[in-house]
């Protein structure tokens, strides 16, 4: 009793002498934040979750899926969509594929859905990491100006007029600038990514009417 007393002492005041530390450490160097912004392409509210069905495409990064975005896109919709939603896959996987709509096959892929009379609308999320320079924590000196940039789009398109309806892009940045050699604390572009991503459902869910 009187071990775990003492052990139990002994942690506390290790984590009190070891705040004016970390305090001291920030103070000292370089803390950089990210600069995030929201551009759309279209009116944000022009849809409304309340009506037809939708279709949530997997989400991909740089062109290729990424699972825990999916998943997460996933959970957040599905609270809104509730039997509306239908996937590309995972437990309300749809009987049909849908591939990554682009400009070049979006009217073709569109008209194929069209001519089944079974989703109204399809939900695309696709994300890019541009520079990715700085971790969370640079002890390297910065002889040239570095950073880490991201970004997350969101779309829609109306299956019944093939037409892309919505679309809004959520982008973060850190830019440190050169000849810097103290420790550096930010936030790689992952960390960025996964913000933009949730920024970017903030709004679509808001544009569709759910809180």
């Amino acid at each position: 009793m009187t071990l775990k007393l003492t052990n139990t002492m002994m942690t506390a005041k290790n984590k009190i002498f070891i705040l004016p530390i970390l305090v001291l450490l920030f103070s000292l160097n370089a803390c950089y934040f990210p600069a995030y912004r929201t551009v759309a392409e279209t009116s944000l509210y022009d849809i409304s979750f309340t009506e037809g069905k939708w279709f949530l495409n997997y989400v991909t990064i740089n062109g290729k899926p990424f699972s825990d975005f999916s998943d997460y896109s996933e959970k957040e919709l599905q609270n809104c969509l509730y039997d509306s939603l239908y996937l590309s896959y995972g437990k309300r996987k749809s009987i049909y594929n849908v591939p990554i709509l682009t400009a070049k096959n979006s009217n073709q892929s569109l008209s194929l859905l069209r001519a089944t009379n079974t989703i109204d609308y399809v939900i695309q999320i696709t994300g890019s990491i541009g520079d990715n320079d700085i971790g969370g924590i640079t002890f390297k000196p910065m002889k040239n100006a570095e950073k880490s940039t991201a970004s997350i789009t969101f779309k829609v398109y109306e299956v019944a007029t093939e037409k892309m309806i919505y679309s809004q892009t959520t982008s973060g940045e850190i830019v440190v600038e050169n000849n810097r050699e103290d420790v550096l604390f930010g936030k790689s572009a992952q960390t960025i990514l996964k913000k933009c991503l949730e920024k970017g459902m903030k709004q679509f869910k808001k544009s569709g009417g759910c809180k």
